[in-house]
């Protein structure tokens, strides 16, 4: 893990409050459990960008695979 820096952000006092309490019962930082939130949205959106991707290679796999069908058929023939 890298250096820690101090920053200021600014939230919704909702969500602020939300953090405080569950920092209070995870005996955590408002720190650790913010710092550990942007880990868990960061893994999230790199593995919705990897569904993504997969899903993209399996349409065009399949757009290739029925194109290629249609010569081989042919070439059959």
């Amino acid at each position: 893990m890298g250096y820690k820096q101090k920053v200021t952000i600014t939230l919704d006092g909702v969500i602020l409050k939300q953090i405080d309490r569950f920092s209070r019962e995870q005996g955590e930082s408002r720190s650790n459990v913010i710092e550990e939130a942007v880990r868990e949205w960061r893994q999230k959106h790199l593995e919705d960008e990897l569904i993504e991707g997969y899903t993209n290679m399996a349409k065009e796999d399949l757009e290739t695979a029925e194109a290629n069908l249609g010569a081989g058929t042919e070439a059959i023939k």
